[in-house]
């Protein structure tokens, strides 16, 4: 024989545990679940990207030989313009980032208005710098940035992310020519040096660009936004990539043959060895689609700036 509870005393069983709920304190996060928050956050994702581009104009300092001490005000304003630019693309996409990393997108419509703000002061302390170190280099950086604002919002329309390819040769071709022209502003070096390293950079960069829309196919899909992967798949975008990479074989080979770059040959034939690992790990189906897996792509330059240190400081010869 069946028992049906009174609706008047379940009725009141559910007010008295919203009642309770009203008055629990909330549970402690475990020291997973902060890291994961801090990851998904907008603020990571800046502060990082912004580290790398660093770390990338720190590396080109290294592979003309100008590094000097007066350089470390470019460094901190190539920080602050890609902090800018970085947080007016987290608005603009919104839409993208609300499909592929939900609670990411939830955090930037929260605090849109604050990334706006931190863009524009971000920009202004930069120019600031500049003028400070080396003023030909505001140029570069104003260049840097109206081409990033005209990627990021694009005209009625024309948006430059919308068509195929050109998106990412867009973000490749304006970290390469920041990195590069912000090292010609200290100090003028041989053309062929110039070209060498711009191809390296230009290389790599397109390559960490194109495994990061591999990540955000779904959303990309269902935005309407034509990347590399969404046009040519997993497997083909996989062998172009395998294909640009292996170019710098020849280019690492031909370095050495030359007798340029000799103090980091080593650390360069890592990075190429890098650049096969992140395309067969970031490319295949079952590939990790989190953040933190995918700061593994950028992390490249940040590895390769600091094994570069100790060769440029004269090692081994100063053990």
């Amino acid at each position: 024989m069946s028992r049906r509870q009174n609706p008047s005393v379940s009725s009141g069983t559910a007010s008295n545990g919203e009642l309770l709920a009203a008055f629990r304190l909330p549970q402690p996060r475990t020291r997973q679940g902060y890291i994961h928050s801090f990851i998904s956050s907008p603020i990571y994702a800046i502060t990082f990207l912004s580290a790398v581009d660093v770390a990338v104009l720190y590396f080109s300092f290294l592979l003309q030989g100008t590094l000097i001490l007066s350089s470390a005000l470019l460094l901190i304003a190539a920080f602050l313009l890609a902090c800018s630019i970085y947080s007016l693309n987290k608005v603009t996409d919104l839409k993208e980032d609300a499909i592929n990393l939900p609670d990411g997108g939830r955090s930037i419509m929260k605090n849109r208005d604050y990334l706006l703000f931190a863009s524009v002061e971000s920009i202004s302390i930069a120019v600031v710098l500049a003028l400070f170190s080396y003023p030909s280099a505001i140029i570069i950086i104003l260049l840097a940035f109206f081409v990033a604002f005209f990627y990021s919002l694009g005209t009625r329309r024309f948006r430059l992310k919308n068509i195929l390819f050109l998106k990412n040769i867009t973000i490749a071709g304006t970290v390469t020519a920041t990195a590069v022209l912000l090292t010609l502003a200290v100090q003028v070096n041989i053309a062929f040096i110039v070209v060498m390293v711009t191809y390296f950079i230009f290389v790599k960069v397109l390559i960490d660009t194109v495994l990061l829309d591999v990540r955000d196919i779904k959303g990309d899909q269902k935005a309407g936004v034509r990347t590399i992967p969404v046009s040519l798949g997993r497997t083909k975008t996989r062998n172009l990539l395998l294909l640009l990479n292996s170019t710098l074989v020849l280019w690492v080979a031909f370095s050495m043959l030359q007798a340029i770059f000799y103090p980091f040959i080593i650390v360069l034939i890592l990075g190429v060895i890098y650049g096969y690992w992140s395309i067969l790990r970031f490319t295949r189906a079952g590939a990790e689609t989190s953040r933190f897996y995918y700061s593994l792509v950028g992390a490249e330059w940040m590895f390769l700036a600091l094994y570069a240190t100790p060769f440029a400081l004269g090692w081994p010869h100063i053990l």
